[in-house]
C-alpha cells in the first residue's frame, strides 16, 4: 500500500525535473543569426516597364511625349503633354506602380 502512493509522486517529481530543463532558446538567439524573410523587391526595369506600358496604352494620353527614368524606385518624368489632365493622369499612373518610392513629375504642357 505504501508503494501505491510513492509511484505517482515519483513520476510527478521526474516530470518536474524534465520540465525545469526546458528553456526558451528563442530569447537567447542573436538577431543576426535569424534569416529575415524575403520580401518582394521591384527592380527599376520592372517599374519602368509597368509605367511605360500604362502610359502608352492609355487612350487619354494620346499625343503625349513623356520620357520615364527610374533610379532605385525614384521615377523622373520629363517631356510634354497636351493639357494639365494628362499631367495628372501620368502622375497618378506612376504612383500606382508597385515599388515606386518617389515621383518627380517635370512634365509640361506644350
Amino acid at each position: 500500500m505504501y508503494y501505491r502512493y510513492k509511484l505517482p509522486i515519483l513520476f510527478m517529481i521526474i516530470g518536474l525535473f524534465l520540465l525545469a530543463g526546458c528553456e526558451n532558446y528563442a530569447d537567447r538567439t542573436h538577431e543576426s543569426w535569424i534569416q529575415k524573410p524575403a520580401g518582394i523587391t521591384y527592380d527599376d526595369s520592372f517599374i519602368y516597364a509597368r509605367i511605360s506600358i500604362a502610359v502608352n496604352t492609355d487612350p487619354d494620353l494620346q499625343g503625349s511625349d513623356v520620357e520615364i527614368k527610374v533610379d532605385d524606385g525614384n521615377v523622373l518624368l520629363t517631356g510634354t503633354v497636351a493639357n494639365n489632365n494628362q499631367i495628372t493622369k501620368i502622375n497618378m499612373i506612376s504612383w500606382m506602380v508597385d515599388g515606386v518610392k518617389d515621383v518627380d513629375n517635370q512634365v509640361v504642357v506644350r
